[in-house]
């Protein structure tokens, strides 16, 4: 299995509470991708990104 590769393009659509957060990235060969984040994988996301080790 191949994934495809997306880079973030340093968007990040305007939400409102409780709403998804669309991610906007790009794919290797520069095709729009949006990722979908709840409230919840959006805080997820974020905090391993902060603190990868969990500490």
């Amino acid at each position: 299995m191949n994934p495809i590769t997306i880079r973030w393009d340093r968007t990040i659509l305007p939400t409102t509470p409780g709403a998804d957060t669309i991610v906007c990235c790009l794919t290797d060969d520069g095709r729009p991708v949006a990722l979908i984040l709840s409230d919840e994988h959006r805080v997820g996301l974020g905090l391993q990104l902060l603190d990868p080790d969990g500490e």
